[in-house]
C-alpha cells in the first residue's frame, strides 16, 4: 500500500452534547474534490481507517468514532439511531464539511444512510459497505454473543466498552429504509463481497436495485463482510471511480 507522502493524521474530538467524539482528519483541502467522511463498523474504530486517509489522494478524509467507539466517550445511555446520526451530524457542523461523500462500513451504513435521509441536500454521495437499506433491531439477549463475536482476529469485547456493546443491544429498533430510498438526493454505491461472509447476496441485492434502481452495484470478488483487510487494493478499485465522479 504505498501512496506517496505519508499522511499526517491529525486527531480531533468534537462535542455532542456533552459527548466527545473522537475523529481523524487528514487536513487535506483540495479545492476540487468533495471531503469523504467515513464510518466503521460496529466494533471498528477509526484508527484501523487511518491508511484511508492517505489512500484518497489530495482529498480531505475524516473518520469518526461514534459514541462508544475507539476514543470516543461511553455515555451511559443514549445510542439509538437517531444519536449515532447525531453524532455525524456534529462532526460535519464543527469541522465544516461541506457536503461530504459518506463512505460507511456495516452498522455504519445505516448511520450514515439515516444522516443522507435527515439531510439529503448535504450529501454528495453515499457508499454502503456491505450492508441493508434497514437499521437493524438487535435483541438485547445476543449482546454476549457479539461480546464474543471477532473482527480481524479480535474479539468485540477487546475493542468496544461492554457497556456500550449492550446499550447498543438495548437501544436499538428495528427501523426499515427500503422505502424511503427514494428520498435521496445523491448517487449511492453499494460494495459487497463475494465470499460466503459477505451479507449482501444476490437476494438483497436485487432487493437494493429494485428499490433504488440508480444504485450502482459492485462486488469484491475475494471480500467477505469485512470488505478491505484481505485486498486494500482490490476494494479502492471499486471505490476510487464512484469518489471521481461524484462532484
Amino acid at each position: 500500500m504505498g501512496w506517496g507522502v505519508p499522511v499526517i493524521e491529525v486527531s480531533a474530538f468534537v462535542d455532542n452534547d456533552d459527548v466527545q467524539l473522537h475523529v481523524l482528519d487528514n487536513g487535506r483541502a483540495a479545492a476540487s474534490l468533495p471531503t469523504v467522511l467515513a464510518i466503521p463498523g460496529m466494533g471498528e474504530y477509526a484508527d484501523e481507517y487511518a491508511w484511508l486517509l492517505d489512500a484518497l489522494g489530495d482529498r480531505r478524509v475524516v473518520v469518526v468514532d461514534v459514541r462508544g467507539r475507539g476514543r470516543s466517550d461511553v455515555p451511559e445511555a443514549g445510542y439509538t439511531w437517531e444519536h449515532h446520526i447525531g453524532d455525524l451530524r456534529a462532526v460535519v457542523e464543527e469541522l465544516a464539511l461541506d457536503r461530504p461523500i459518506i463512505v460507511a462500513f456495516s452498522r455504519g451504513s445505516s448511520y450514515g444512510l439515516g444522516y443522507a435521509l435527515t439531510y439529503p441536500s448535504e450529501v454528495r454521495g453515499l457508499v454502503v459497505g456491505d450492508y441493508f437499506a434497514r437499521h437493524v433491531g438487535l435483541p438485547a439477549e445476543f449482546a454476549d454473543q457479539q461480546l464474543q463475536s471477532k473482527v480481524r482476529g479480535t474479539a468485540i469485547a477487546e475493542r468496544m466498552s461492554e457497556h456500550a456493546v449492550r446499550q447498543v443491544f438495548a437501544e436499538s429498533r428495528e427501523v426499515p429504509l427500503w422505502d424511503r430510498l427514494v428520498e435521496l438526493q445523491c448517487p449511492v454505491l453499494v460494495i459487497r463481497g463475494g465470499r460466503k461472509s459477505a451479507l449482501v447476496g444476490e437476494e438483497l441485492a436485487a432487493q437494493w436495485r429494485a428499490s433504488l434502481p440508480s444504485v450502482q452495484m459492485e462486488v469484491i470478488a475475494d471480500a467477505g463482510h469485512d470488505l478491505w483487510s484481505r485486498d486494500v487494493d482490490a476494494y479502492l478499485a471499486v471505490l476510487l471511480p464512484f469518489l471521481e465522479a461524484v462532484r
